[in-house]
């Protein structure tokens, strides 16, 4: 049966000589796999540049709950991009972002909330006149909270610590993984600006950035490391 649905794309695999297997999050099936045949030929309905990281696309599918693999009927932009793929900077950020997502999303069901919230903030990056040199953090800490371990806002001048481990500031410097006061200080500021704020020093945002990957190794349970980190910190010097 044929369906409609909108998608955005996570990563994709090489399959035979021209074909992909796409990981797409679809806002009605949840984390899917397509079969999407020669689409690295140069006769190809279905052009490669559709399954470029974080794309977003309108689809009709076929779907079929017992596959582990589905087929894509007709596809066309939700969004051309105006900036994502051209500039450096956002399009580090888009990787990061799409190995992030591949690596964390596993639901194979409808979480229309979740999907809303990725594609709004695509859209944000992609239509900002300026960089946006805090957004992958932000968009970290903010996606915590829909994986379902979002970082606690429980920050008082006592309870002035970040403990990794628990998820929550807390007064006891003794536990293992704690922030010191200055970078959970920053991790809670971080926690209640919008994308577009930058609160960060290249030192400060670099330094951040390991402690966040580093809690959503706690609290992921197949642990989490990232291939497209070092790109990332080598363009936000």
């Amino acid at each position: 049966m044929l369906h409609k649905t909108s998608a955005i794309v996570l990563h994709t695999t090489p399959y035979s000589n021209t074909s992909v297997i796409a990981k797409l999050y679809t806002r009605e099936f949840g984390l899917q796999g397509y079969l999407v045949n020669s689409v690295r030929s140069a006769k190809a309905k279905n052009k490669n540049a559709y399954f470029q990281p974080l794309t977003l696309l309108d689809l009709v599918v076929y779907h079929n709950p017992a596959k582990n693999l589905q087929r894509i009927s007709q596809l066309e932009y939700l969004h051309r991009f105006s900036r994502i793929p051209f500039q450096t900077h956002t399009g580090a950020q888009a990787l990061f972002i799409a190995e992030v997502l591949y690596r964390t999303i596993r639901e194979e069901e409808s979480n229309p909330v979740l999907f809303d919230f990725i594609t709004e903030s695509i859209l944000f990056l992609d239509k900002s006149d300026e960089p946006l040199p805090d957004f992958h953090l932000l968009f970290l800490l903010k996606l915590a909270a829909f994986l379902g371990f979002g970082p606690s806002a429980n920050f008082s001048s006592k309870q002035c610590f970040f403990s990794l481990s628990e998820g929550v500031f807390t007064d006891n410097t003794s536990i293992p993984a704690v922030l010191n006061e200055e970078n959970s200080v920053l991790l809670f500021q971080c926690m209640n600006v919008s994308y577009e704020q930058t609160v960060l020093n290249h030192h400060q945002r670099q330094t951040l950035l390991e402690s966040v990957i580093q809690y959503y190794a706690f609290h992921l349970p197949s642990g989490f490391s990232l291939q497209s980190l070092p790109v990332l910190s080598q363009i936000f010097t």
